[in-house]
């Protein structure tokens, strides 16, 4: 399959003239219903922008107290990974939050990464090392995810692995798909899997209304027409 477009569009948001040390601004919210999660938006410039979920517990010296403060309470936090750290300032109130924020890439990821066979290239030319760090910091594509994927057969690009973060590709995910005798998934398909949501459950949904071995190609299309196990009883 081709290359997932997203992954594209996700590097297109971060190009631009590399810098030394990455500054920006962010806002944040909480999900109320999902306590301890914070969807952020990170910006750099006026055009280049990210948004995702995290855990308040991934950062450091950042507490649900002071994110739910119903008086506007100064923060002082970091996003610590291994390409790097963020540093972000600004204050919460009553689950939003504001401010700026600065990034000071680990070089030494670049040597890690490269000693596991894996060059560090995103493939695009108007990126440099350090917006290249940011990217791979916010998505947490750690050398320990690495390994893990390898350790199970896939030896692919670091843009490959970043699609595959992006899209939560796990060893267990791959070993689960492997019970159901689904072998020798390309990293590609296990992508358009996720981004399709064809599931092991959903998998095993259509094995029970008498439908096994079917190519992944063929569930990515039937799970885009909506035929599941319910659409196939009503058929029947």
């Amino acid at each position: 399959m081709k290359r997932t477009a997203i992954f594209a569009a996700l590097l297109f948001a971060f190009a631009g003239t590399a810098l030394a040390e990455l500054h920006g601004s962010w806002t944040a919210s909480t999900n109320e219903s999902k306590t301890g999660r914070l969807h952020m938006n990170i910006n750099r410039g006026a055009s280049h922008n990210f948004g995702n979920s995290f855990d308040v517990a991934d950062f450091t010296a950042l507490t649900d107290a002071q994110v739910r403060s119903s008086m506007t309470t100064p923060v002082r936090f970091q996003l610590v990974r291994e390409g790097g750290t963020v540093v972000f300032e600004g204050t919460f109130r009553n689950g939003d939050g504001a401010g700026q924020w600065t990034f000071n890439g680990d070089r030494g990821y670049i040597a890690a990464v490269r000693a596991l066979g894996v060059p560090f290239d995103l493939e695009n030319e108007r990126e440099g090392e350090e917006a290249d760090l940011f990217t791979v910091a916010l998505l947490d594509v750690s050398t320990s995810y690495i390994k893990s994927m390898q350790a199970i057969g896939y030896r692919e690009s670091l843009e490959q692995y970043l699609s595959m973060r992006i899209f939560h590709v796990t060893p267990e995910l791959v070993r689960e798909l492997r019970d159901l005798r689904y072998d020798n998934i390309s990293a590609e398909d296990l992508i358009a899997m996720r981004i399709h949501r064809v599931t092991p459950e959903y998998i095993r949904e259509l094995k029970a209304a008498g439908y096994t071995k079917i190519p992944v190609e063929k569930l990515i299309e039937m799970k885009i027409h909506r035929i599941d196990a319910k659409f196939i009883e009503k058929m029947n």
